[in-house]
């Protein structure tokens, strides 16, 4: 008899939360309408195109991306070669780009977009040098459809050093330079204490 009981009470349970279908299609009311979200997200640092990558304040120097307002992707790579704001630069942060460095053009084939630069780029050596690739390597995929890049040099192909060991003059893409950016995603909270 108690099972009996608690089936029924089960059931109308079930009943009382279910949602019973429309006979016929009906409006729905003017507030109900939309699919949008009701609220805008608010990104900052990790989302948008229009992302430069600076030095982070800190003793690593990573990379960090930080926002910027862009009209093409030749205004995007001037920015970056303009270095940190007076904001940024106030928080330490840094470019390892040389000031002088100009971006004599760009244009963009299939996933591949071409920059070439000044020789001032070639002038830099080691970890720096890797450092300023890096910088415009992550910026320039930060545009849509760039999965790499071929960096030259007035005009010029050069073999440029990978982090990894070796040297090429194929296109380079942010897997060339892996631990070069600090993660945007914030730490892990602490685990409870006796866990």
């Amino acid at each position: 008899m108690r099972r009996i009981a608690w089936a029924a009470v089960a059931a109308t349970l079930l009943a009382a939360c279910g949602l019973s279908p429309d006979a016929l299609p009906r409006d729905l009311p003017e507030d109900e309408q939309s699919l949008a979200p009701s609220q805008t997200a608010t990104g900052g640092q990790a989302e948008g195109p229009d992302r430069i990558f600076l030095g982070a304040p800190g003793e690593e120097r990573l990379l960090r991306s930080v926002p910027r307002d862009a009209i093409s992707r030749r205004d995007l790579i001037e920015i970056l070669l303009a270095g940190p704001n007076e904001d940024e630069l106030e928080e330490q942060y840094t470019t390892f780009l040389p000031s002088s460095l100009e971006l004599n053009s760009t244009f963009k084939q299939g996933p591949l977009l071409f920059l070439d630069v000044s020789q001032d780029l070639t002038e830099l050596t080691g970890q720096p040098l890797s450092q300023a690739l890096a910088q415009l390597v992550y910026t320039s995929t930060e545009l849509d459809g760039v999965e790499r890049v071929q960096i030259t040099v007035d005009g010029r192909p050069v073999s440029w050093p990978r982090p990894v060991g070796g040297n090429t003059a194929a296109p380079l893409s942010v897997y060339d330079f892996p631990n070069f950016v600090q993660s945007a995603q914030p730490p892990f909270p602490p685990l409870p204490a006796g866990a």
